[in-house]
């Protein structure tokens, strides 16, 4: 692997905050809010969606589950294409294979059908995952990261909201046998819309380093400097340059840094396990137990959503200030306990789902932050390809395993959701004590 030296990346990190910086990250960081609208709104139609195709309560599960697999196929096909072919080239093709694939689920009249489009655009989201925040990690100066990164996480909880507002008012307005196939053809439009903002944004310089292509690079971060007002007068680095097939980076990733594919494996599974098993479990197990129709399933995932969103703001604002290592383990031990809540069954279910959602869905804004930012430019995306593999394969799994064990008792269901959080909490606690607090350091310095 030969080294190239540059001052690029360096002047990257000492830009300051300008308006290319709010339409770059805004124009990557609405797949997050497409993901979440995608997942949620298939959990608040899932009852009546279920109704009229005569899905049992496992088929139901699957097609959450088919859609977290479709995403373990593209982010790890589209992971290492993005870091062979660059990023830019990828945010078309995926967003596209996920508008397809959910505007043709709601044509669904059999189940077979709406699990091929389920994995479809689970496949565009998978592989957007790997080549955005990799584009994101790369291009964002080093002192805003975390609070970006966290922010754009966070940014999850936004789409959840416009999805349990948009269940809500076509349940209330329109026959269920017709408002979940909206849903679906609302979410699919959504996405197209997004294609023609990601044809004004660039190539990642760090990448092009990565390959070679200094002048392209020194192109993109002088447009950059010169829209800023600024040339900062920095020192030069050495960049890697990787220039091996997918078998040699899937061995560099599971030797060279392979306790950091760990770690970062184990912010996957708890993010992926934690969160599908309970959106799934809401409709399908605690429903039952609060005695919910479709509607307040839809209000509860609102509750939800905005408790999410608010906990994970506060989190991306701590994450450049108290660092990701206290943060992770403090937050992953209270979502733990949070689970409990739920066996509050007299109390009120928006309430309990608020305040767990409050805790629970703002581990993702530190957790994806420090899992996504330890690798090099140069397999950087791929890497973040393969630890979902890991983690949307026990995602898609949870769904599965959680339901099935709540219907023969919630408790059940709630002891499995707590049992991922565990391994969330124990992961973090050992990264604490051995690992690199990545608070503001430059990429390079971390990798």
């Amino acid at each position: 692997m030969r080294l190239i030296k540059t001052d690029l990346t360096c002047r990257l990190d000492s830009l300051p905050w300008t308006g290319f910086h709010t339409r770059f990250v805004s124009a990557l960081g609405i797949t997050w809010v497409l993901d979440a609208f995608e997942v949620v709104i298939v959990s608040a139609v899932l009852k009546p969606m279920a109704k009229q195709l005569d899905l049992s309560p496992q088929q139901a599960s699957l097609l959450v589950s088919g859609f977290l697999i479709g995403a373990i196929i593209g982010s790890l096909i589209f992971g290492y294409l993005a870091d062979k072919f660059g990023r830019k080239k990828l945010f078309i093709i995926t967003l596209l294979l996920y508008s397809g694939g959910t505007f043709f689920t709601g044509f669904a009249n059999s189940f077979e059908f709406a699990l091929l489009c389920r994995m479809v655009a689970g496949a565009g989201l998978g592989g957007e995952f790997a080549a955005i925040q990799s584009a994101i990690d790369e291009f964002v100066p080093a002192r805003h990261r975390g609070k970006v990164d966290g922010t754009i996480t966070a940014l999850w909880n936004l789409g959840s909201i416009m999805a349990s507002l948009s269940a809500l008012y076509l349940l209330k307005t329109l026959d269920e046998s017709l408002a979940w196939r909206v849903a679906y053809f609302l979410g699919g439009a959504l996405a197209v819309l997004i294609v023609f903002i990601r044809f004004y944004v660039p190539e990642s310089p760090r990448w092009l380093i990565s390959k070679g292509r200094l002048q392209e690079a020194e192109e993109i971060v002088n447009k950059v400097e010169s829209r800023a007002g600024v040339r900062p007068k920095v020192e030069s680095c050495d960049v890697p340059v990787f220039e091996g097939n997918i078998l040699e980076a899937t061995k560099l990733i599971l030797t060279k840094y392979k306790w950091k594919f760990i770690f970062s494996a184990s912010m996957s599974f708890t993010i992926l396990t934690t969160y599908y098993g309970m959106i799934t479990f809401l409709p399908l197990g605690l429903s039952k137990v609060f005695n919910l129709s479709s509607q307040e399933v839809s209000s509860v995932l609102f509750f939800g959503s905005v408790g999410g969103l608010i906990g994970g703001l506060v989190v991306a604002f701590l994450n450049d200030r108290l660092g990701r290592k206290p943060l992770g383990v403090f937050i992953s031990f209270l979502s733990m306990l949070a689970v409990f809540l739920f066996l509050l069954t007299d109390a009120n279910p928006k309430l309990l789902y608020f305040l767990y959602s409050l805790v629970a869905f703002s581990f993702a804004s530190v957790a994806y932050v420090i899992a996504t930012e330890i690798y090099p430019s140069y397999i950087r995306a791929y890497a973040i390809g393969i630890l979902s593999l890991v983690g949307r394969l026990s995602g898609a799994l949870a769904p599965a395993l959680v339901v099935s064990l709540a219907t023969q008792d919630y408790r059940l269901g709630l002891y499995t959701i707590a049992c991922f959080w565990l391994i969330g909490f124990t992961s973090f606690t050992i990264y604490s004590i051995k690992g690199k607090e990545t608070k503001g350091k430059p990429i390079e310095q971390i990798s």
